[in-house]
């Protein structure tokens, strides 16, 4: 996709403007295909560039906009039969390529994706977003994610978003909703929510999609419920998500996406990555049906199935519940794929070894916990059986240890190895463990906690920035490392800085 790119601008095929008034640009797409060598072997991954022409109505502007096309087998076939029948042919033009046709309309087009967000081979840094599952309390990064991206705007103007500035945005769960909703195009080819947008949309739709019922009645009814199926039943979600999705599928996003599932048919994690679906097609899925997969929680929504073909006709299936089973916290997911890529000679790379994190730039968000509070004990788990483990004060003890589990080895692993690379200060990891009763629920969507989730977010800025303490385990402020604010206006500069670089790099290239 990059040397194509870099190929379409080279030949100044187009020149970026502002869309005039009054005008409707069309759109466009990339379109992936494999060629092989005569023994089967890989012989290149060639992307190219097409224009969408499917905004046209038979009847209004069908005729004027569409030319009559004719396949050369048909062409042979009719010349076939005129010579069997002994017609008469009088002529016959035929013109092999639509490069003949003169444009002298101005054509405007929405912004090829991946056009606006320069490669890291013209920089010094990757650049990656992280997000964790947490049902509901997705709104604690989402205000996170919302001066993260004001800070950005002060910085570039106000149509910064943070899908132009991220290589790579990874997110599980509720992480995965967040990172579509930042990374999928609306008509524009512009991002369809803006951070500010997305804490909004939680306060919003969350009370639909995790019903809450009160009172002694309400609360036997969710326990009998979760005995005998899933707490939710998932349909509210599908709606929403289908609603804002459409049709957009992984390879539309704005900029790479990493959104980890578990197929529970396989037993095995299903990566969706925007790396990976352009040699894997068949992974080339909606965006609706990602999000759905990753946010099914064992005994909180159902498990999500659907079928997808592959550019050959053949169809898969998919059997995924929530991407939490297999990594809650993305992070080390989204250096993995981007440390493959390097691997592979990715020209969209600089030369480096695949584990040279002292050249990434992260940011990871957490979406809080209870850990802090030490609910459980040892003498409680110890008279647990099934039921114990699976249900209690309604939550589910075995999801919750395993959830977090997952990410305290991820952000412990990642401070070791940035602090072993003197690059500390590359890794900003954002978590509150001090969460307690229904603030620290997946899904407790009553007014009161939609509003202290927000505060939670809000207040967070104002911590002092943490890290893991290698000795102990425990969470410690950073000595004079600040307050998260502080941190997040830091990264703010250095992503801008290095979007800048990269686009001086790329003038000189051509040039």
């Amino acid at each position: 996709m990059t040397e194509e790119l870099q190929a379409l601008q080279k030949t100044h095929t187009w020149d970026f403007v502002d869309l005039p008034a009054g005008k409707t640009p069309i759109g466009c797409k990339w379109v992936y295909k494999i060629k092989t060598n005569s023994d089967g072997s890989i012989e290149r991954y060639k992307a190219r560039l097409v224009a969408k022409g499917h905004s046209q109505e038979y009847g209004i502007d069908y005729e004027e906009t569409i030319a009559p096309v004719a396949r050369l087998t048909t062409v042979r076939c009719l010349l076939a039969v005129a010579a069997v029948r002994r017609w008469s042919l009088l002529q016959l033009d035929v013109k092999n390529a639509f490069l003949h046709g003169a444009l002298s309309e101005e054509v405007y087009m929405t912004p090829p994706p991946g056009s606006l967000t320069l490669p890291p081979t013209n920089g010094n840094l990757i650049t990656i977003l992280s997000i964790d599952g947490g049902g509901i309390r997705g709104i604690i990064p989402a205000k996170i994610l919302e001066l993260l991206e004001a800070e950005l705007q002060k910085l570039d103007g106000e149509d910064a978003r943070l899908a132009d500035y991220f290589d790579v945005m990874a997110g599980t769960s509720t992480g995965g909703l967040v990172t579509a909703m930042l990374a999928a195009p609306d008509a524009n080819n512009r991002p369809l929510y803006a951070a500010k947008d997305i804490a909004p949309f939680y306060v919003k739709h969350g009370p639909s999609i995790f019903p809450y019922k009160g009172g002694i009645v309400g609360s036997i009814g969710r326990t009998l419920g979760m005995l005998l199926g899933p707490k939710y039943n998932g349909k509210y979600l599908k709606k929403i998500l289908k609603e804002n999705l459409g049709e957009t599928k992984l390879h539309q996003t704005l900029t790479n996406v990493v959104i980890p599932t578990f197929d529970i048919k396989n037993m095995q994690p299903a990566i969706f990555s925007s790396y990976e679906m352009k040699t894997l097609n068949y992974t080339d899925v909606k965006l609706s049906d990602i999000c759905i997969g990753t946010s099914a929680a064992p005994t909180y929504l159902p498990a999500h199935h659907f079928k997808n073909a592959d550019n050959a006709g053949k169809s898969w299936e998919f059997h995924l519940i929530d991407g939490g089973v297999a990594a809650n916290n993305p992070t080390l997911v989204a250096i993995r794929e981007v440390s493959k890529q390097i691997s592979r000679n990715d020209p969209d790379f600089f030369p480096i070894q695949p584990l040279d994190f002292g050249r990434f730039l992260v940011v990871s968000l957490g979406t809080g916990s209870d850990k802090q509070e030490h609910k459980y004990t040892a003498e409680m788990a110890g008279k647990w059986g099934v039921f114990g483990w699976f249900l209690q004060d309604n939550s589910v003890p075995i999801v919750d240890v395993f959830n977090q589990a997952s990410k305290d080895m991820v952000d412990y692993f990642l401070c070791v190895v940035f602090q072993g690379l003197r690059s500390q200060d590359n890794y900003l990891r954002i978590q509150d463990d001090s969460l307690s009763g229904p603030n620290s629920s997946v899904d407790d969507t009553t007014k009161q906690n939609l509003s202290d989730l927000v505060k939670i977010g809000e207040n967070l800025l104002k911590a002092p920035v943490s890290r893991i303490n290698l000795q102990t385990g425990n969470t410690e402020p950073v000595p004079n490392g600040g307050t998260n604010e502080q941190a997040l206006i830091k990264f703010a500069k250095l992503l801008s800085d290095e979007q800048k670089l990269r686009k001086s790099n790329s003038q000189k290239t051509k040039n």
